[in-house]
């Protein structure tokens, strides 16, 4: 199982990486970058089967399973949130994102990293130490960063057709922060469970 849910950190580390390039670049490479995302996003949910079939014949107890099985959803979620962003771009042909979205973005790969390393404790949940704690803070950091740039595009104003596709994108970082953090809660509810 834990081979399963590493394979599955690893394609939210490399879709965070494709994240921050998306948000980074312009138009044409968002377009040649944006199916890699997609391809993430695929590999993840084919993980999330794979790990559904195996929990179903493992000896655990039901609540484990739903547990782990919701984490796995809830990663899967994460990479499917950041092609969701990645196809905003593309169809609103936005140009340059405010600066406080790729720092959210930063935030979004560094987050992917921790996860990584608390899926390989995931069989001693007790060795997750500070996961959680350092998540919470990420998502606060990066509700505050989001904040940050709806002020600065309500601030300089513009057109409506402008203005609606970043927001769009901005709510859509958020949506990708807040399944970051839920991804933690969950596994620190196994930690818990577990103490």
């Amino acid at each position: 199982m834990n081979d399963l849910f590493g394979e599955l950190a690893e394609l939210l580390v490399q879709g965070a990486d494709t994240h921050s390039r998306l948000l980074g670049h312009g138009y044409r490479e968002r377009t040649r970058m944006a199916p890699a995302l997609h391809d993430q996003s695929t590999r993840a949910e084919e993980l999330c089967h794979r790990i559904a079939q195996r929990l179903a014949q493992s000896l655990i107890t039901p609540y484990e399973a739903e547990m782990l099985y919701d984490l796995a959803l809830t990663i899967a979620d994460t990479v499917d949130s950041m092609e969701h962003t990645a196809e905003l771009l593309v169809l609103s042909r936005v140009g340059a994102v405010p600066e406080p979205l790729l720092e959210a973005a930063q935030g979004i790969e560094r987050a992917a990293e921790l996860t990584v390393v608390a899926t390989w404790t995931l069989t001693r949940v007790r060795d997750m130490g500070d996961y959680y704690p350092q998540m919470r803070k990420l998502r606060r950091q990066g509700d505050r960063l989001v904040r940050q740039a709806l002020g600065e595009l309500y601030s300089r104003g513009g057109a409506t057709s402008e203005l609606l596709p970043l927001h769009d994108i901005a709510e859509s970082i958020r949506r990708t922060v807040e399944l970051q953090e839920r991804t933690a809660r969950l596994a620190d509810l196994l930690r818990v469970k577990d103490a």
